[in-house]
């Protein structure tokens, strides 16, 4: 297993990696400058996330990544958000509506099979997850449109050997990548 040279700490709940298992929320720091900002943005959603969702929380220089699973919004190959999902959603924009920051939708999504729905590639179904998710948190979430954006990544960033062994099942999932900066369309 590689690991970053940039990771420098890892704190998940104060308890030894080994006993983590995939349902433990985890936060990695990847960077030397901690932001106190985005430390109490993750706190806040701690709070406001339901008990069961399976949480990466990522600090790097751009601000907070949120990592969901993504079987918490989606089933199978549908771009309909379920009733979990829905759930995870509400806390994530109670969240955005208490803060200014912009926030990046970015869907991971691997091992589609073109057999089993419309789309023919692990993009293009991503871009229609991030798309479903961007839609909630505007329209239900009342967050403004100017302060998210969708972006489907396909199956092109994997956690797969490049974060840790206890990031099972995050391979197909959703980042919110809560920013610390302003920055423009």
């Amino acid at each position: 297993m590689k690991i970053p040279c940039i990771i420098l700490l890892i704190f998940c709940l104060n308890l030894p990696l080994k006993a983590l298992c995939q349902e433990d929320v985890k936060t990695i720091f990847v960077s030397a400058a901690v932001n106190n900002k985005a430390i109490d943005v993750k706190r806040r959603l701690e709070e406001l996330l339901p008990q069961n969702t399976a949480v990466i929380y990522t600090i790097v220089p751009r601000g907070l990544i949120v990592s969901i699973r993504e079987d918490t919004f989606f089933r199978g190959e549908s771009i309909h958000i379920n009733r979990l999902g829905v759930n995870v959603l509400n806390g994530i924009a109670q969240t955005l509506r208490e803060i200014d920051n912009n926030c990046t939708i970015e869907s991971h999504t691997e091992g589609h099979n073109k057999k089993d729905g419309d789309f023919h590639t692990n993009w293009e179904i991503s871009m229609a997850r991030a798309n479903s998710i961007t839609d909630y948190l505007i329209y239900c979430g009342n967050i403004p449109p100017a302060r998210v954006f969708p972006l489907g990544l396909g199956d092109f960033m994997p956690f797969k050997d490049n974060v840790s062994a206890e990031s099972a099942g995050f391979d197909k999932r959703i980042d919110f990548v809560i920013f610390d900066y302003e920055y423009e369309r």
